[in-house]
């Protein structure tokens, strides 16, 4: 079987991560942009509303200007020599020359001579409200003493009919140490209990006086406040990188 060369550009300034401030940087300067994450800012939305969020738009923007040389697809990548190699998951190797590399994220990077460390994550946590769901009214908690810092009633987008937003559902907002994000003690099941507490407590409640039902729906793990720091002495640092954390 043929091996294909590897694909091969020249830019001046490339920006690697995917968080909304590596976005809205390369957006802001024209620079072109390697995501190196699936993951996303979290945003709740209905409907099409995706589309209307920062993130969305600077996307959109730079792919239209064609400042999106690499698939949302890298599987790794890192220094190989001079140039930036990127593999992605169709196993594509990508090699790119640059005068800065400004890095935001570590995703999926090896030998760029930096180390992520993480101090906390923001924790989304979905609920459905399975009985009581139709509230008509927005919710907002905001607890004190505790790793959940914020409990929101927002629109439901399981329930078609609900064009007026009378129907809620429940996000939470947490905060969690790198060293208790495995840890039972702040798990859904916790945060769940936790929210059930809560609504006794406020008498928030169906129209018919009895207690809300809800059921955990998923959860989002975004990391929060983290540092980059350099593995390397001197020297061997590449001092055509740029780091933005």
């Amino acid at each position: 079987m043929m091996k294909l060369p590897p694909l091969e550009y020249t830019f001046d300034n490339v920006v690697l991560g995917w968080r909304e401030e590596a976005v809205s940087f390369a957006r802001e300067h024209g620079y072109h942009l390697i995501v190196n994450s699936d993951q996303r800012p979290f945003h709740h939305f209905v409907g099409y509303q995706d589309v209307k969020h920062n993130w969305y738009n600077g996307i959109f923007e730079l792919g239209m200007k064609s400042l999106l040389p690499i698939p949302f697809e890298v599987q790794t990548l890192g220094l190989e020599n001079t140039q930036l190699k990127i593999i992605t998951r169709g196993n594509t190797k990508v090699l790119i020359n640059f005068k800065t590399l400004h890095v935001f994220d570590l995703e999926n990077a090896v030998n760029l001579g930096f180390e992520e460390v993480i101090d906390n994550y923001l924790v989304y946590d979905m609920f459905d409200i399975t009985a009581g769901s139709r509230l008509g009214r927005d919710i907002i908690i905001k607890p004190n003493d505790t790793f959940v810092k914020l409990v929101e009633f927002v629109t439901s987008n399981r329930i078609d009919r609900n064009s007026k937003g009378d129907f809620k559902d429940i996000i939470t907002t947490s905060l969690i140490g790198v060293e208790d994000i495995k840890n039972f003690d702040y798990s859904d099941t916790v945060v769940r209990i936790f929210l059930e507490r809560k609504f006794r407590e406020l008498k928030i409640k169906q129209h018919n006086g009895r207690n809300l039902k809800i059921r955990h729906s998923f959860r989002r793990i975004i990391k929060n406040d983290f540092q980059i720091r350099s593995i390397l002495e001197g020297d061997e640092l590449d001092e055509r990188i740029i780091i933005h954390a």
